[in-house]
């Protein structure tokens, strides 16, 4: 009984992560492109065939002209796929190369001609960008801030009559500021 339960969560888990993954919208609907494009060109050319099958006579030449058909086909179906497809992500890559030196505000930008899954890629991976912005160190600010205190705290200590509990203070209130500033981040 204990066994059914975790091969039935298990089953249940392995349809989540499929649909998940193989279920998104924009996935389907480029594949379904894909499919479209390349069963219309393939009717288109079969059609071609056997009007031009029916004027020439059958042999060598006209297998060599069907094949060759079909390979240009297959050959710009390729180009115009993998151009709209693998092309952005050329693009993206050298945009997150930019970010990785420091330009942490850019963001990644679509064509309106990208497919709709790379579109809705970026999105996310600008979305990600946001939340990595909003939670990163400003080492400048927080520098300044350590220095201001630190000034302060060095005063204090220069001072000939200073009390333990006024250097206890400041040094107290040093670190209060300190856990601020890292809450902040």
């Amino acid at each position: 009984m204990f066994n059914d339960r975790i091969f039935i969560m298990e089953k249940r888990k392995a349809k989540e992560i499929k649909q998940r993954f193989f279920m998104a919208k924009e996935l389907r609907l480029s594949i379904s492109l894909i499919v479209i494009w390349s069963l219309l060109a393939g009717i288109i050319f079969a059609y071609l065939t056997k009007e031009l099958g029916a004027r020439i006579e059958h042999g060598v030449f006209s297998f060599i002209a069907v094949f060759l058909g079909y390979v240009i086909i297959v050959v710009v179906l390729a180009l115009f796929f993998t151009h709209r497809f693998i092309g952005p992500f050329e693009r993206l890559k050298m945009e997150m190369r930019l970010v990785l030196t420091g330009n942490y505000h850019r963001r990644l930008s679509v064509r309106n001609s990208d497919d709709f899954y790379v579109r809705s890629f970026v999105l996310e991976v600008n979305k990600m960008l946001d939340e990595f912005e909003k939670k990163s160190f400003d080492k400048e600010g927080f520098r300044k801030n350590i220095d201001a205190e630190l000034l302060h705290v060095m005063a204090l200590i220069e001072k000939e009559h200073v009390s333990k509990d006024k250097l206890r203070e400041a040094l107290l209130s040093f670190h209060e500021k300190m856990e601020a500033l890292l809450k902040k981040k």
